[in-house]
């Protein structure tokens, strides 16, 4: 029953995963000013192809080909309302991507975050080590987080994008002490 467990690996649909808050990972915001750098980039570059002179209309046709091509396959991706989270906090749960593309999350309950300190994946990932409070974990809670992408014996590793780590620990700590007392 998963209101019992410790750990769970849940999956998210894009309407959940807005309402969770997101400590560290990629925002909605940020990808869509991301969308629209590119927008106007290709759109410049664009403009420059089809008024250079001596250009081929064969060069020019790929170019712009391969410009409408990169931003469908962009925009195809359909994560500009939801962004890229890496680690989220879900009630009293604090979640760690998984699989992104699923949007599959490795979530333990805020009772069992003992402490977040800033660490690095080798060779030079910037992350986030959620320390956990071995005493209270089940060979099953284990086993799950054995699944992780980074997995580790009594803590769950998650990438900090775009924040600062030691931030993004604060955030996470502070979503433990005052989510997870609800």
């Amino acid at each position: 029953m998963e209101s019992q467990s410790s750990v769970i690996i849940r999956n998210y649909d894009k309407q959940s995963l807005k309402l969770v808050d997101v400590i560290s990972g990629i925002s909605p915001n940020a990808m869509r000013r991301v969308f629209g750098g590119w927008i106007f980039f290709a759109a410049v570059v664009g403009v420059i192809v089809s008024v250079a002179p001596d250009l081929s209309a064969q060069f020019i046709g790929l170019t712009l080909f391969v410009l409408v091509a990169f931003t469908l396959i962009m925009f195809g991706q359909s994560r500009i309302t939801e962004g890229w989270p890496a680690i989220i906090c879900d009630n009293d749960y604090i979640g760690v991507v998984r699989d992104p593309v699923k949007r599959e999350y490795i979530c333990v309950r805020s009772a069992l975050v003992k402490d977040a300190k800033p660490t690095l994946i080798k060779p030079n990932k910037k992350a986030i080590e959620i320390m956990l409070d071995s005493e209270q974990l089940l060979a099953n809670d284990k086993e799950l987080l054995n699944q992780a992408v980074w997995p580790r014996e009594h803590s769950l590793i998650g990438l900090a994008h775009f924040k600062k780590r030691e931030e993004a620990c604060d955030s996470l700590m502070w979503c433990v002490k005052h989510r997870g007392a609800r």
